[in-house]
């Protein structure tokens, strides 16, 4: 969990460890959800990363996040059931 101090203007600060995790940089959009009693902070897609890429979850397309959990799953899926 991060604390953020909401400055001037009502601006708040993203700490660099996660704009460097989803490889966030000036000018870059984010959606913001309202629900019960908190604020979520949501990126487009996840970046492309040197793993996925290894691991072919990474094509031309930018994939969302719910794609490269699912294509985890079954890889890790067929592993367990060649095993």
């Amino acid at each position: 969990m991060y604390k953020l101090k909401i400055l001037s203007g009502y601006r708040i600060s993203i700490p660099r460890e996660v704009r460097e995790r989803f490889g966030l940089k000036v000018g870059d959009e984010i959606y913001m959800e309202v629900s019960e009693g908190k604020i979520i902070l949501k990126v487009k897609s996840i970046p492309e990363d040197p793993v996925f890429s290894l691991i072919g979850l990474v094509g031309e397309e930018e994939r969302k996040i719910k794609d490269v959990e699912k294509a985890v799953v079954e890889e890790v899926e067929d592993k367990i059931s060649r095993s």
